[in-house]
C-alpha cells in the first residue's frame, strides 16, 4: 500500500488541514476513500480548499492504481496533479514495465500523462515525471512493435534529462540507457546500442538490468560465452577504477568512533565497541530521503559478499520514531540491520553532515573512510563501498 504524505500548508485557518493530516495516517485505500466521502459531506469542496482535496483524491487515485484497480483510479485520477503524486505514479508504471505487467494500462496512462504535463494540466514539480513517462511510453511502443515511435520518444527523452543526471532517484540514468539501447537495437542500430552500454558499464553508470541488456545484445553478435566474458571484464575495469581512486582517501590517523550507545530497531543496544575485530559500515538515512533508499540495493550486495567475514553494516535512521522506521522496513522488505538514532546523538557525535552519509570503521574502532551522498547507480554505489571495505581490510591486515 502506498501512502502519500504531503505536508499541507495553510496560508489561512482552514479546518480541512487537520483532517488532511488525519487522512495521511490511514493505511488502506478503502478506508481512505470512506474518510474522503464522509469528509466532503461535512466540508464541501470550494476554491479555497481545492488544493487539499486534490491531494486527498490524488493519493486515493495512486493507491487504487497500486492495488491494480483501474476503474477506481480513473475515477480520481484528474486530481493527480502535483509532483509527489506524479512521482508515485511513475514508480508504479515503471515497476509494471520492468515486470512486463499490465502493459496496456502502462501504455494508455503514460501517453495521457505526457500530454497533460505538456499542456500544463499536471505540474511536474520534480522535473522527473515527464522524462520518465517518455521513456516508459517509448519502451512500451517498442515492445508493441512500433519501433519508429519508440525511437522518436526515447530521443525526445534524451533531450529532457533534468533529474536523470542528478544522483537522486535510484538508477535513473542506467534504466534510461538500458531502455535506449533496447530501442536502438530494435531499430537496427545494434552496434550503437553495444557502444552506448559499454561506456555506461565502464563508467559504472549501470545496474543488473543494464548488464543483462548488454549481455543479451552482445550475445546476438558474439555468442553468449563471449558476452559474459565481455561484461565481466568491463565490470572489473570499473571496480578497479574506484579502488585506485579511493586508495588515497584512507585516513592513516583516523579518529575513534563514538562510544554513545543507541538502540537497534529490534530494541537491542548498539555500541561500536561491541563490534571490535570487525570492519563496520554505518550509514545514516531517513525514510523521507530518496537518495538514502537508493543506496540500499548496493548495501545488500555488500552484506552478501561479506557474510562469512568479520564484517557488519548498519543503516542508522535519524530523527524518526520507531513506528515510522518499522513501517518502511516492513513495506520495503528491507533486510539490512537498522539502528535508531531519533535524537541524532550518534549522528552528531560521529560528525555526519547529512543523509546519506556512510562511515567505514576498522576492526580497532577507528573511522578510516567516509562517503557522502548516493553515487547515482547501484553498481557505482556498490563499487565505491566495496573498494572502501577492501582498502580498510588491506590496511587492517598490514597493521596486525
Amino acid at each position: 500500500m502506498l501512502i502519500i504524505s504531503y505536508g499541507a500548508k495553510a496560508q489561512q485557518p482552514n479546518p480541512l488541514v487537520e483532517k488532511y493530516e488525519e487522512f495521511t495516517l490511514i493505511g488502506k485505500v478503502q478506508d481512505q476513500e470512506k474518510f474522503y466521502k464522509d469528509l466532503i459531506k461535512k466540508i464541501p469542496e470550494t476554491e479555497k480548499n481545492r488544493k487539499i482535496y486534490d491531494r486527498i483524491k490524488g493519493a486515493i487515485a495512486i493507491n487504487w492504481l497500486h492495488d491494480e484497480n483501474l476503474e477506481k483510479f480513473k475515477h480520481y485520477d484528474k486530481s493527480v496533479k502535483d509532483g509527489l503524486s506524479l512521482f508515485e505514479l511513475t514508480n508504479i508504471l515503471e515497476k509494471w514495465l520492468d515486470e512486463q505487467k499490465h502493459l496496456e494500462w502502462v501504455d494508455v496512462i503514460s501517453k495521457q500523462y505526457i500530454k497533460d504535463i505538456e499542456n500544463g494540466l499536471r505540474k511536474d514539480d520534480f522535473e522527473h515525471a515527464h522524462e520518465l513517462l517518455l521513456e516508459i511510453s517509448a519502451t512500451v511502443d517498442c515492445i508493441n512493435g512500433d519501433k519508429s515511435s519508440a525511437l522518436a520518444k526515447i530521443n525526445e527523452a534524451l533531450k529532457d534529462a533534468k533529474m536523470r543526471n542528478m544522483n537522486y532517484f535510484k538508477d535513473s540514468k542506467p534504466n534510461f540507457i538500458s531502455r535506449y539501447a533496447f530501442i536502438l537495437d530494435a531499430n537496427g542500430q545494434t552496434q550503437k546500442a553495444i557502444d552506448t552500454l559499454t561506456v555506461s558499464v565502464k563508467e559504472a553508470e549501470s545496474n543488473p538490468k543494464l548488464l543483462s541488456t548488454l549481455k543479451t545484445i552482445y550475445a546476438k553478435i558474439n555468442g553468449e560465452d563471449n558476452a559474459i566474458k565481455y561484461v565481466t571484464s568491463l565490470q572489473d575495469e570499473a571496480y578497479q577504477h574506484y579502488y585506485k581512486a579511493l586508495e588515497s582517501k584512507w585516513d592513516p590517523i583516523g579518529k575513534p568512533a563514538p562510544t554513545i550507545a543507541i538502540t537497534k530497531l529490534n530494541g537491542q543496544e548498539f555500541k561500536v565497541s561491541d563490534y571490535r575485530g570487525k570492519i563496520m559500515v554505518v550509514d545514516f538515512w531517513s525514510t523521507t530521503c530518496t537518495p538514502c533508499k537508493a543506496c540500499f540495493p548496493a548495501f545488500e550486495r555488500i552484506v552478501a559478499d561479506y557474510k562469512n567475514e568479520p564484517f557488519q553494516l548498519f543503516v542508522a535512521g535519524i530523527a524518526e520514531d520507531k513506528e515510522t522506521q518499522q513501517k518502511y522496513v516492513d513495506k520495503s522488505k528491507l533486510t539490512l540491520d537498522v539502528l535508531r538514532d531519533p535524537d541524532m546523538e550518534f549522528y552528531k557525535a560521529i560528525g555526519a553532515k547529512g543523509t546519506p552519509h556512510k562511515f567505514i570503521i576498522d576492526p580497532k574502532g577507528i573511522i578510516r573512510m567516509e562517503g557522502i551522498g548516493y553515487a547515482g547507480s547501484t553498481d557505482r554505489e556498490y563499487y565505491e563501498l566495496k573498494a572502501m571495505v577492501e582498502i580498510t581490510k588491506k590496511h587492517a591486515a598490514d597493521n596486525n
